[in-house]
């Protein structure tokens, strides 16, 4: 067989496999685009994120600005993803007059519920939506492990770094953070460089070369803006903690899983908490006060800024639990006026039961006294109520922080903690008020 026809022979083979190994690469069917992303953090927790999109076979925005969505205490990735669930239905009714946002937006008009859809309203502004759940939250098939005692700490330090990780990994761009309540109040600690200093039972301390990178670097950490949604320091809880024996359940580190109690009352709750919050409300405007002690503790919600199915949906779908640990951190923030590492951080400070008052030189990490080291550009929302959190200590962080000339403050009109990103202004202000300044920062 002579070399001529010995190539001939291998040409023909070569052609015949690209004509059988082609098709099947074009038909290989794609990877499911509702399927979860994860990500995995240094203590060795896996965590869960949705790539939002608002229907299946829509691609993903992929190239635009990628931003993170990052819920708030005892909530899961559903705070953001408001919609109808399979085999649910709704009676909820659009306004008479839209948002001009959503008025031809075909999926609103298929399904009303996501017009109170902060991802939904990203995603239609052309933005790459990802909506993560920090440790222990989350439901099937978006359910992050670590469902532990852990710390306000751990979620700052562990968490945020391996999800605004994972989605630079994923995009080649560095995301904006949006976080809600806690979902803003562990990117304080992020973005001062904190991490767990060395030894048992480390404190936290700051790296100042993770502080310079968190906050507009060039590597993997580096965040492009932030959006703090009624993140608090020191919440108002300062009644609560006066209560010696509270200390006792929440020095304890369990989680509370409340999933089966909503899964089970999660219809009939809805109302109920939606009663509640009428009454407190009408106790607060009777007193004329806007500081009520403990009262102010109660408040979460306008009942007269939620629609009910939203309401109901949030109870059912977006509650999943918390860890105590994150609870008495608050609670030593609003006892003291400080807002720092848990207090049983410390070589023998894990015996405590209860904290000690803040003391120059007594070892632990201060977030509200190191504001001065983030200086990402900011955009700060506070709602207009004094309940769990103040309008006052939201701005706060905003003047503590280092000034950047896109920081902007902004109170959210007739608000509450809760309805800030569920109300039924949100379509019409606060989403406007991000997208506007997303826009300014020049994302897309």
């Amino acid at each position: 067989m002579n070399r001529s026809f010995k190539s001939a022979i291998t040409i023909l083979i070569v052609l015949a496999m690209l004509v059988w190994l082609v098709p099947a690469a074009v038909a290989a069917p794609r990877p499911d685009p509702s399927a979860p992303y994860t990500a995995r953090t240094q203590d060795g927790v896996t965590l869960a994120l949705k790539r939002y999109l608002p229907a299946s076979g829509v691609a993903f925005h992929t190239g635009a600005q990628p931003v993170i969505l990052m819920p708030g205490l005892g909530c899961n990735l559903n705070y953001f993803d408001i919609r109808t669930p399979a085999g649910e239905c709704y009676r909820l009714k659009l306004p008479g007059e839209l948002a001009s946002w959503a008025r031809n937006d075909p999926y609103v008009a298929k399904d009303p519920m996501k017009y109170y859809s902060m991802a939904h309203y990203l995603w239609s502004q052309g933005y790459d939506v990802w909506c993560a759940n920090y440790r222990g939250e989350g439901r099937l098939p978006y359910r992050s492990g670590g469902a532990y005692g852990y710390s306000i700490d751990e979620l700052g330090i562990y968490d945020m770094r391996a999800i605004v990780g994972t989605v630079f990994d994923n995009t080649g761009r560095h995301p904006v953070w949006i976080g809600h309540s806690m979902g803003s109040s562990m990117a304080y600690e992020y973005l001062e460089g904190c991490r767990f200093g060395g030894g048992w039972n480390p404190h936290v301390v700051s790296d100042a070369g993770l502080t310079a990178e968190r906050n507009g670097g060039s590597g993997r950490e580096a965040l492009k803006g932030f959006v703090d949604l009624d993140g608090p320091m020191v919440p108002v809880m300062n009644s609560v903690p006066q209560v010696k024996l509270l200390w006792v359940p929440l020095s304890l580190p369990v989680y509370i899983n409340v999933r089966p109690i909503v899964k089970l009352f999660g219809e009939v709750a809805a109302p109920v908490f939606e009663g509640f919050e009428y009454v407190a409300w009408f106790i607060w405007s009777t007193l004329g006060s806007p500081d009520l002690g403990l009262i102010n503790s109660l408040f979460s919600m306008n009942p007269a800024n939620m629609d009910v199915d939203v309401a109901r949906y949030m109870i059912e779908y977006c509650v999943d639990g918390m860890s105590t640990r994150t609870i008495s951190q608050y609670a030593d923030a609003g006892a003291f006026g400080k807002f720092r590492e848990d207090y049983k951080n410390g070589t023998w400070n894990a015996l405590r039961v209860a904290p000690g008052r803040p003391r120059s030189g007594d070892g632990y990490y201060y977030y509200t006294d190191n504001l001065a080291r983030i200086s990402l550009p900011a955009l700060v929302i506070a709602d207009a109520t004094e309940d769990v959190t103040s309008p006052g200590d939201i701005e706060n962080f905003y003047k503590g922080k280092t000034r950047n000339a896109l920081d902007e403050f902004y109170v959210a009109p007739d608000t509450a903690h809760v309805d800030v990103v569920l109300g039924l202004n949100a379509p019409t202000t606060t989403f406007p008020k991000i997208g506007g300044w997303l826009k300014r920062l020049g994302t897309n």
